[in-house]
């Protein structure tokens, strides 16, 4: 019984960087979750400015700093924002890329 104190803390020096980066990648994720919802809400502002032929679509992509393609097909438009986001977690951002790409796409009729 003598060594349980010295056996938990090797257990514990193993486990700890397991656990850290765990953390750091829940943490990465949730912050590509929020962009990804946070592009989704900009999505609908676009598509607002560019059915009303709103002079101030481009200051608005140019300010948000977004990317933005259109793609028109007959009466339709897919209209598709890219935004990157920094993955700051070693080792995650050997699996999922240093700049992680997230798109939000729709498509709408043209009357």
């Amino acid at each position: 019984m003598k060594d349980s104190k010295g056996q938990a803390l090797v257990e514990f020096i193993l486990i700890m960087p397991v656990l850290v980066f765990i953390l750091l990648a829940m943490i990465d994720i949730g912050n590509i979750v929020v962009q990804k919802y946070e592009l989704e809400n900009e999505l609908d502002t676009v598509i607002e400015l560019y059915q009303n032929n709103d002079k101030t679509l481009e200051n608005y992509i140019t300010k948000k700093n977004i990317n933005v393609t259109y793609e028109r097909d007959y009466n339709y438009t897919t209209i598709i924002l890219e935004n990157k986001v920094n993955v700051k977690t070693p080792g995650l951002n050997n699996i999922i890329g240093k700049n992680y790409l997230i798109k939000a796409k729709r498509t709408i009729y043209n009357e």
